[in-house]
């Protein structure tokens, strides 16, 4: 947990329940009782999609975030309290009956596919002050909404490929691979992920490359371009310039890991 100097509370967690996590990565608790306005943070390229609901008084504001390709600011309400899910890649596409193209457009958008139903279940999340009792509900609450969904095979057998090559894996060989002609699988990509292919392959890499600096104690930048396997130090600082308009040491000197899990934000001055 990380607990700032003005009363705000961080958490992550993950599902218990076994269903829901080989969908969900984990969930978190965002809670601040500062009333000074202004405050906002940024967050980064992503393969992991979450969803949000923000409850100020009786409301609640729902989101759902993709983002592929940028780095985006988060202007914070004061107080508040939010909870976020983190899907796995294609974890969403089980608790929703439409694709995700036909939900979505745009990097963050208010969500209410769910809406006005969730409502209650969530009140009775953030009532509780319990971590544990938290997770339960909501593991519930998506449990509910799961539904099998065949349609996503070819995109999963695609992603799995992609994560297995570091996102270095060309379109053509990943289609030959799976067995489908390259339209094929680039509608389904676009269809089930709203994205390229190359996008796609683009925030494996640079998501690759956070955690074997994390997991390398972010000391030797050098080792973690050539474990990530860009093709040269250029390349992996350019490609960091890309997506977060830093280079790698200054994107990981300034940003803030939040909680247990891969979430890493970088807070106003």
């Amino acid at each position: 947990m990380v607990n700032f100097e003005f009363m705000e509370h961080f958490v992550t967690v993950k599902p218990r329940n076994e269903l829901i996590a080989k969908y969900i990565s984990y969930y978190y608790f965002h809670d601040s009782d500062d009333a000074d306005p202004g405050r906002s943070f940024v967050f980064f390229p992503h393969f992991k999609h979450g969803f949000t609901a923000y409850k100020t008084g009786d409301s609640f504001v729902t989101k759902y975030t993709m983002n592929y390709d940028r780095q985006m600011r988060v202007e914070l309400p004061e107080p508040f309290h939010k909870l976020g899910v983190a899907f796995h890649p294609l974890g969403i596409n089980h608790f929703i009956s439409k694709p995700v193209f036909k939900l979505y457009n745009g990097e963050t958008v208010e969500f209410s596919h769910w809406n006005p139903e969730i409502y209650p279940e969530l009140e009775e999340v953030f009532r509780t002050q319990n971590l544990e009792h938290k997770r339960d509900l909501l593991d519930q609450l998506f449990e509910k909404r799961f539904r099998q969904n065949p349609d996503l095979k070819i995109v999963q057998q695609a992603v799995e490929r992609i994560f297995s090559s570091f996102g270095t894996i060309q379109v053509d060989e990943l289609a030959d691979q799976i067995g489908v002609n390259r339209k094929t699988l680039l509608r389904h990509f676009r269809k089930h992920l709203n994205c390229s292919i190359e996008e796609y392959k683009k925030v494996v890499k640079f998501r690759t490359s956070i955690q074997a600096a994390v997991n390398m104690g972010m000391k030797n930048l050098t080792e973690v371009s050539l474990y990530s396997l860009y093709y040269d130090q250029s390349d992996f600082t350019n490609r960091f310039k890309e997506l977060t308009g830093q280079t790698p040491g200054n994107f990981f000197a300034s940003v803030q890991k939040m909680g247990e899990e891969d979430i890493f934000w970088k807070f106003d001055e």
